[in-house]
């Protein structure tokens, strides 16, 4: 599980190992975005995995049409300067990553179960949360981080904050 001070949003990964001589032109970048503050909704906790084998949990997050608008100005004018998305945007939230061995996982979260009821339903796949109210933060900044990863985890350092 990670450190909660390690949550964080991912808007777009620029890639490992950038020379530090593209900072300067990524902050310039960046900080021409201008923004209004806005708030995220937490969701319900999901599941990161394909049918056999689990490997994290996250969170959705819901932060309407200023969170798109954002993400999509700061993933438009980083390809303009080179950095192309890897992936299309989904707001999330890693809360953390787990290693499963094929031979732990129960023959009924595959849906291998010969009884007439699906366990799949009851917890091989992501189930709506509990109905709680809705957890939700201010978004008045965002960074420019650096991660590194290493098998004890990943470290983060701030490079820029942008602030609205």
């Amino acid at each position: 599980m990670k450190n909660v001070d390690e949550f964080h949003l991912t808007i777009q990964f620029l890639g490992d190992g950038i020379h530090e001589q593209f900072l300067p032109r990524i902050t310039e970048a960046l900080r021409s975005i201008d923004f209004h503050p806005f708030e995220i909704k937490l969701g319900a906790p999901r599941r990161f995995s394909n049918e056999d084998r689990p490997n994290g949990v996250w969170i959705d997050c819901d932060g309407g049409d200023a969170l798109r608008d954002l993400a999509d100005r700061i993933r438009k004018i980083m390809d303009k300067i080179g950095f192309r998305p890897d992936k299309p945007f989904a707001a999330h939230i890693t809360l953390g990553r787990y290693k499963v061995l094929p031979y732990l996982l129960d023959s009924r979260l595959r849906g291998n179960d010969k009884g007439g009821e699906d366990d799949r339903k009851r917890g091989g796949r992501p189930q709506p949360a509990p109905k709680t109210e809705a957890k939700a933060f201010k978004v008045d900044h965002f960074y420019l981080m650096e991660s590194r990863l290493a098998p004890e985890g990943p470290t983060y350092k701030m490079i820029a904050e942008f602030s609205a």
